[in-house]
């Protein structure tokens, strides 16, 4: 008989192993304290934008310049058609090695501009050419060069700016539900606690989406807003867009994609034998429970990676957070709160990816993995349109994650043109719809067989580090 407090535990391990596990490598504890400091999400865009962190100059250490001579310990990178030799840059890159090791011999051009600043780019024409092509490199499909002219023409003709009545709103609407929720946690009864749960929970939703806005963002608005992560919405940004960036560049990629790496509390596929649990058969009736626990293991994850990395700034904003909200709302009550965003936030943020094609073995290019793993949702009142925060269109925030949200539902005209033109898979579901169907992907998966020799969503390598995991997933020969 299933014991239910082994069930349970499960659950909680494999929810915080799907967040944490696969978490890129520490930065190094050589890094400066100004870099350490700075804003180590790689953000996307050309105008005004902003490198992910503070980066070492020319003068700091001009060998990072240099490439390497050495033909076996070349590092090889293509953006725009120019390759680069990345091998002495590697452990400078702000964001971390891993980011530069996944894109070993390989087109990294989409990444580039979708994570990175204006800054960055000028930069990185200073990086040392690589003196040899490596072999076997297929050229950029068509599909992707037409990609890159359209989003030339989006960065020229403004799609990427902030319209400040958009952003009131935004911000506006949070700040009502907040105040809702602490006016209510004041009437001491549990019909009044719970509604103020209730509405925290929603206010919480909303403060993820605020956040994950300014830490994609670009320009000074986005730069003076990031605190609104630790401050309001009790997250680290720079934890959250470690793992987050990872996930926007190789979705749906197993064994690099932490989003779709959530067993042993939830199985996606049928597992080999050796990864799999006697529950599985009841994964379509537990689901709620590991998506409840999203912001609580987030939260979690928040303070450790802040106080590992020393990053005060972080640190104080997270204390002041918890601060203001234990001052006006029961530990309790905020709990509920955090468990009911977790899965308001769980299920909007899985159902646009889940049940779309996983890639086993498959390295797509950008545009084309973006089209095949993501499925846009339907919202079907303004209230849904509005608690989704801009995830319904999930397709346009692949394809552009810089792009203010509220530009998305102007821009679904061009993206189903673009999927005409260019013979490409446009996925749109209503929502209810799609909800169905991924409890149903989830009830399917259940009563499959193990399959032996099924990879694992996650590398038998303990290590953070990508590159690690990269060579972990290469076939036996």
């Amino acid at each position: 008989m299933l014991c239910s407090k082994r069930l349970v535990a499960s659950v909680v391990v494999g929810a915080v192993s799907a967040e944490a596990f696969l978490a890129p490598a520490m930065p190094s504890a050589r890094m400066t304290a100004t870099a350490r400091r700075g804003n180590l999400a790689p953000q996307a865009g050309l105008n005004g934008l902003r490198m992910t962190a503070a980066v070492p100059s020319e003068e700091e250490n001009p060998e990072l310049w240099k490439g390497t001579q050495t033909l076996d310990n070349q590092l090889r990178v293509r953006i725009d058609d120019e390759w680069y030799d990345l091998s002495r840059w590697r452990k400078a890159h702000p964001a971390g090695t891993h980011w530069i090791d996944l894109y070993k011999d390989q087109d990294a051009t989409e990444v580039m501009y979708g994570f990175h600043s204006d800054k960055a780019m000028e930069m990185m024409k200073r990086l040392p050419k690589a003196n040899t092509i490596p072999d076997n490199v297929k050229p950029m499909s068509q599909t992707t060069m037409n990609f890159r002219k359209w989003r030339a023409d989006l960065v020229k003709d403004g799609w990427f700016d902030r319209e400040w009545k958009h952003e009131a709103f935004n911000v506006g609407s949070w700040a009502v539900w907040l105040t809702a929720g602490i006016m209510l946690a004041q009437f001491h009864t549990f019909a009044f606690q719970f509604a103020a749960a209730t509405v925290l929970g929603i206010s919480n939703t909303i403060a993820g989406w605020l956040a994950h806005d300014y830490t994609h963002g670009r320009g000074k608005f986005c730069e003076i807003m990031r605190p609104f992560g630790y401050l309001c919405g009790g997250m680290s940004p720079t934890w959250w867009s470690d793992k987050h960036n990872v996930h926007h560049a190789r979705t749906n990629e197993v064994g690099i994609d932490e989003d779709i790496a959530t067993d042993p509390a939830l199985f996606l596929w049928a597992p080999d034998p050796k990864n799999d649990v006697p529950w599985r058969k009841w994964q379509g009736l537990y689901l709620p429970l590991p998506m409840s626990l999203l912001f609580l293991i987030w939260r979690f994850d928040s303070i450790r990676v802040a106080i590992e990395r020393k990053d005060w700034k972080e640190t104080i904003g997270l204390a002041l957070h918890y601060a203001f909200m234990f001052t006006f709302v029961s530990p309790l009550t905020l709990l509920g709160a955090v468990l009911i965003s977790g899965f308001m936030t769980a299920t909007i943020t899985t159902v646009t990816h889940q049940s779309e094609e996983i890639f086993f073995d498959e390295n797509p290019e950008f545009v084309e993995g973006q089209f095949r793993s993501t499925r846009d949702a339907v919202c079907s009142n303004p209230f849904s349109e509005w608690l989704w925060g801009g995830m319904q269109y999930q397709l346009e925030h692949h394809l552009f994650p810089t792009m203010p949200r509220y530009k998305y539902p102007r821009l679904m005209p061009q993206v189903a043109q673009f999927a005409k033109d260019n013979n490409m898979d446009l996925r749109i579901t209503n929502e209810w719809d799609l909800l169905k169907l991924n409890v149903e992907n989830y009830k399917r998966v259940a009563a499959l067989d193990a399959q032996p020799g099924a990879k694992g969503s996650r590398p038998p390598s303990q290590k953070k580090d990508i590159t690690s995991i990269v060579a972990s997933l290469a076939p036996n020969e």
